[in-house]
Order: C-alpha cells, then sequence, then structure tokens
C-alpha cells in the first residue's frame, strides 16, 4: 500500500530518497523464501520428481509438487467464457498435472530458510522427464495433426471470432470489383517487458482469522484477490492483497501467475510467511511475453487510393496457456479492430485467433495488439501511395472519417465519438513543415543519402470499458473503477482509489485533482491506493485507464462531498447563495466576505452538539 501525506510533493520525495517501500523490502517475522524448479523443455511428460537430496540439504524447510498441490486447490479457467462462446475454457493448476507446456514453466517449488539455501535446493532436486513433439508457431498449431497442448481441449485454438460490417460476400464483391488489390502477410515477434523490479510475491497466512495477507507486486489488486480466493477455495474476504511501490510493470503485472498461488497454499500449510521474488533469467523465461503475431491483409484499393473494404486474418501465439483475467482475446480482437484505423470503408471481415504453442504464455503488454493493427494499416497506406505515386500524407487525406460523419461506428465493431481527424492531420504536417521535409528529402537523396519520413495516422483504445471486454472473454477483469472521498473534522481528506501506480505517479496527480476541487493545500490530502483492505473494488491500473476511470471516479465523488459540505455551510452562513470552496473555506460566490472555514464545516458533521437542519 502506498500513501501520501504531503501531496504534490512526497511521492517523488520518497522514491527518490530510496524511502521507497518495495515488495523486496518487506521483511516479516519467521519468513521463509521460496525458489522454482522450472522446465528445460517446451513439451514433455513429467516421469518423475525426487525431493529427498533437496530436503537434506541443511536450512531447507520443504518442498512443494504437483502431487502435493493439485487435490487441494481448485483450477483456474483462464479462457472461460461468460455471455460468449469466442473464448474455451480449459482447466490449469498452479503447478502442471501432468505435461510441462513450456520451457520455464514452474514444475515444483523449494522453501528454505534464505534464497541462497532455496538454490542449493533447486541444484538437489532430480525431475526426469519424457520429452514430447513441441508445437512451436501459429501454422503448427493449426494442422490438423498438430499435437494437442491442453488435453480438455479438441485443439489448439483457444479464441476465435469473425467479425466485421455485413456479411463476408460483401468483403468478396468488393474486392472483385477493385481497381487494384493488395496482399500482404506481417510477422510480429515476441517480446517482453523489462521492469527495473520483477515480479514477487509474499504470502502470510493468519490461522487465527483464518485470513490471507499477500504483498505482491500486481498492477490490479483486486482482480488478484478473486483468483487468489477462488483457486484457494476461499472468500474474497479471506484474502487480502497488497501493492506496495512497484518498479514499472508495462501491462506484464497485471496477469495472474500460477507461483504466487502454490506460495500463498504452502503459506498456510507451513503457518510462516513465504517470500519470492523472480531473477531476471525467470523474469525472461516465465512471466508475460506478447506481441507474436502474424496477420494476413487483403485489401481493395480504388484508383484514387480509397479502400472499399478489408479482409484480414489476425494469428496470435498465445503460447502455452491463458493468463487471468484477461484471457486469450484481447490481443487478436484489439488488432482485428484496430485494422480499420480511423479511415473510412464500407466493408471488413476479420478472423481473430488465439492459438497455443509450446512457449511461455502472451499477456497484456504495451498497446496490446493496438500496436500490430496500426502498423498494418499504415503500411497499407504507403504502399498504396507507392503503387499509384502519390504522397503518403495524401493518401491518408483521401481516407479519413470526416468531421459530420461522426458519430462514426466503424465496420470492425467500435464507435467513434468525435473528432476531426483531417484537421488533426493538417495542424501535425504545418507543425513538421512536412513540404520543407520533403524537400530536405529529394535534396538528401540527391547526394545519395538517405531520409526517412514517416506518416501514421491512429486512435489510441484506452480505458477499456465492461462490454468490450465481455466480448473478448475477458470475465476476470472488472472493467470500472472506484474512489471514495471522506473529509476528517479538521478539513484534511482522504483519498482511496482502485487505480495502483507501478510509477505513473498516481497518489501525486490524484491529491493535486482533489486539492484543486476542494479548495485546500494538496499537502491535506491523502491518498491510498493499493489494498484490497482499504481501497474500493476496481480494475487497477491498466489500458491507460487511470485518468479516465478513476479520475473520473474521483471527480464524482468529490461532486458528492461538495454537495454537502455546501448543505452544511449554509446553516452557518444563513443564504441560498452560491457557494464555492477557496483557501480553506466556504465562500459565497458573489460575496467572499461571507465565509466560514472548512474545518468548522466538517467538524459540524462529527460533532453534533447543535442541530443542523
Amino acid at each position: 500500500m502506498a500513501t501520501t501525506e504531503a501531496g504534490a510533493r512526497v511521492e517523488q520525495d520518497r522514491l527518490v530518497r530510496g524511502k521507497g517501500q518495495f515488495l523486496d523490502d518487506v521483511k516479516l517475522p519467521g519468513m521463509c523464501h521460496a525458489a522454482f524448479v522450472r522446465s528445460p523443455h517446451a513439451h514433455a511428460r513429467i516421469a518423475r520428481i525426487v525431493t529427498d537430496d533437496a530436503l537434506r540439504i541443511d536450512g531447507a524447510i520443504a518442498v512443494l509438487t504437483p502431487e502435493d498441490l493439485l487435490p487441494h486447490v481448485n483450477a483456474v479457467r483462464p479462457g472461460e467464457p461468460a455471455v460468449s462462446t469466442f473464448s474455451r475454457g480449459y482447466n490449469r493448476y498452479p503447478l502442471p498435472v501432468e505435461n510441462v507446456t513450456f520451457s520455464g514453466e514452474p514444475v515444483a517449488m523449494v522453501v528454505a530458510e534464505n534464497r541462497y539455501i532455496a538454490e542449493d535446493m533447486l541444484d538437489a532436486m532430480q525431475v526426469d522427464y519424457e520429452p514430447l513433439p513441441a508445437v512451436l508457431d501459429v501454422a503448427q498449431s493449426l494442422a490438423e495433426d498438430a499435437p494437442r497442448i491442453q488435453p480438455d481441449l479438441s485443439d489448439n485454438i483457444l479464441f476465435y471470432r469473425r467479425f466485421g460490417e455485413g456479411p463476408a460476400e460483401n468483403v468478396d464483391r468488393a474486392l472483385e470489383a477493385a481497381d487494384f488489390v493488395i496482399e500482404q502477410t506481417f510477422h510480429f515477434p515476441r517480446q517482453t517487458a523489462v521492469p527495473i523490479e520483477t515480479r514477487g510475491v509474499i504470502a502470510a497466512f493468519e490461522p487465527a482469522r483464518n485470513r490471507f495477507t499477500i504483498w505482491s507486486s500486481t498492477q490490479t489488486p483486486h482482480p488478484a484477490r478473486t483468483i487468489f480466493a477462488n483457486v484457494l477455495g476461499v472468500t474474497e474476504g479471506d484474502v487480502r492483497v497488497i501493492a506496495p511501490d512497484i518498479g514499472g510493470s508495462f501491462g506484464i503485472k497485471g496477469s495472474g501467475y500460477p507461483e504466487a498461488i502454490a506460495l500463498a497454499f504452502l503459506a498456510r500449510r507451513l503457518q510462516r510467511p513465504i517470500k519470492w521474488v523472480e531473477d531476471r533469467r525467470e523474469h525472461l523465461l516465465a512471466c508475460a511475453h506478447a506481441h507474436e503475431q502474424q496477420v494476413q491483409v487483403t485489401v481493395a484499393v480504388n484508383r484514387d487510393g480509397t479502400i472499399p473494404a478489408i479482409r484480414s486474418k489476425v494469428l496470435v501465439d498465445q503460447g502455452a496457456h491463458a493468463l487471468g483475467p484477461i484471457g486469450a482475446g484481447l490481443e487478436p480482437m484489439t488488432t482485428g479492430q484496430s485494422i480499420v484505423g480511423p479511415y473510412r470503408m464500407a466493408h471488413y471481415d476479420c478472423e481473430a485467433y488465439g492459438l497455443l504453442t509450446n512457449k511461455c504464455p502472451q499477456g497484456p503488454y504495451r498497446g496490446v495488439g493496438t500496436l500490430q493493427g496500426i502498423f498494418v494499416i499504415e503500411r497499407i497506406m504507403d504502399m498504396i501511395a507507392e503503387r499509384l505515386g502519390i504522397d503518403p500524407a495524401e493518401v491518408r487525406r483521401r481516407n479519413l472519417i470526416q468531421p459530420h460523419e461522426f458519430p462514426y461506428p466503424t465496420p470492425a465493431g467500435r464507435l467513434y465519438d468525435s473528432g476531426n481527424y483531417p484537421e488533426a492531420l493538417e495542424r501535425v504536417l504545418r507543425l513538421a513543415d512536412y513540404d520543407r521535409l520533403r524537400q530536405r528529402q529529394a535534396e538528401a537523396r540527391a547526394e545519395g543519402q538517405y531520409l526517412g519520413i514517416g506518416v501514421v495516422c491512429f486512435v489510441e483504445h484506452t480505458s477499456t470499458g465492461s462490454p468490450d471486454y465481455r466480448k473478448r472473454g475477458a470475465v476476470g477483469m472488472p472493467a470500472f473503477d472506484a474512489a471514495t472521498v471522506r473529509m476528517n473534522a479538521h478539513g484534511n481528506v482522504d483519498v482511496k482509489v482502485s487505480a495502483c501506480s507501478s510509477g505513473q505517479g498516481h497518489e501525486r496527480v490524484f491529491a493535486k485533482l482533489a486539492a484543486a476541487e476542494l479548495g485546500i493545500a494538496a499537502e491535506r490530502v491523502r491518498v491510498v491506493q493499493g489494498d484490497t483492505a482499504m481501497t474500493p473494488f476496481g480494475s487497477g491500473s491498466t489500458v491507460s485507464r487511470s485518468a479516465v476511470s478513476t479520475g473520473g471516479a474521483l471527480n464524482l465523488a468529490l461532486q458528492d462531498l461538495k454537495s454537502k459540505l455546501f448543505q452544511l455551510a449554509r446553516f452557518f452562513l444563513d443564504t441560498d447563495a452560491e457557494l464555492e470552496l477557496a483557501a480553506g473555506k466556504v465562500v459565497v460566490k458573489h460575496n467572499p466576505d461571507r465565509q466560514v472555514p472548512l474545518a468548522q464545516v466538517a467538524g459540524a458533521a462529527y460533532n453534533r452538539s447543535q442541530e443542523i437542519t
């Protein structure tokens, strides 16, 4: 849990001075340390796990194997559909039942008095594997004779949805009538985030209260609590998740991971807190990967450069599992919907797949499919410009949605509510002195030098809401956020938010928002985040949502508080005139000499020594 008492300054002061409280700074009495045995194989059957030598090491405490764990926990069903059949559910346990499905998958957990001994225990563990054929790309995954990666499923298709504007035949007719057609396949490589702080978890269990307290470097504390409760077979009230200061995330710390469940389970059995902080090698092996896709497009083009129709096929290499709470549909759907860009077109037909392979699971990371969709359509625009011999900016001008067409329902199923895209493009071109850039480019080429100029138009899709998540089978993400505001008897304010900062400066921002709205110094605002026992339920910080979603919730809460303050202040001021807040006082707007201290008004709500009507 991160809090601030000094508004606009304390957050950066605390971090710059080395006073942050990150997960590895948390020390608990009797805390022991965990490490994980990880598969060296992409696909193999676990034939035998031998723990004897590891347990003989001085300082060894316990070993947790799948056999120890599986009878006592529930399965995660990360692809489980809610109101649609686009995602397919299957059972995943914190440790594999029989087969490992990617290199780096946790197979067993060792626990020792310190991490050094835990690493020695890893060296002493013996795991025998029987290698199995591995699926390494999306083409293999779709093949009829491909090895099945998840035994609960009849094939390797974890997510599939076909969508677009009207029947697919409309695209067929547009392609036949086009002046020319562009066909292109784009390959996007796998990557991952590398935050300064890797993942980490500390799990503790209080027998007297039958309650778990879990410190986690998560950006989504409330959805994480839901996963813990479901898998451990307890109520959400029996689990408290605390996110301390977080050293970066970029999306990958919003997913649910099996290591955290294993820690919580064994912490309850041992009656001791357990800490695990992954090393960088583990992070690169087993933390969420992202963005590996193959996108095929067929584009109908008119001789004036406009696009009447596109057909696309998005094949996302999901890896061996879907990661909750998002599932496997977010990346393929987002790419498919982003391919149409901010451009007019009558018809669109997209097939979006999330496909299983024997690789590290993919999860949300910076852009989540949007980057790929933008790259595809913008490359198509450049290819049209090259084919027709016209300027790339002009091709975009001819295709952009016009101001009078808003609100504009895209053929990919999104609604653009407002905007003036042509004006935005023209402004950028003026600011960049685009014509002069083209002149400089021609001069450079005449001298044998290359000067590249890129023009890109896109609509950033942020603050995703519940309906959009449901379309993609992401049933574990609430997709809303909340804020509560409470003023004490002295006029100081507590702001509690469901957002969870991982370096964005939420404490400073929300404190300043509240202070500005209430007419008080930011030092009088305390912001609380990242603790499910103290903050309202919500999504956390994902999809660039905090300013819009949490900030919007905070603004609504502040308006409610102001309304109550004004109602109380009217008693002291004996007026029905318009009021405002300024410099720690409630002031009659057009008669500022009439005012009452905010602390006096707030105190009246707590001290009922006088009757207020």
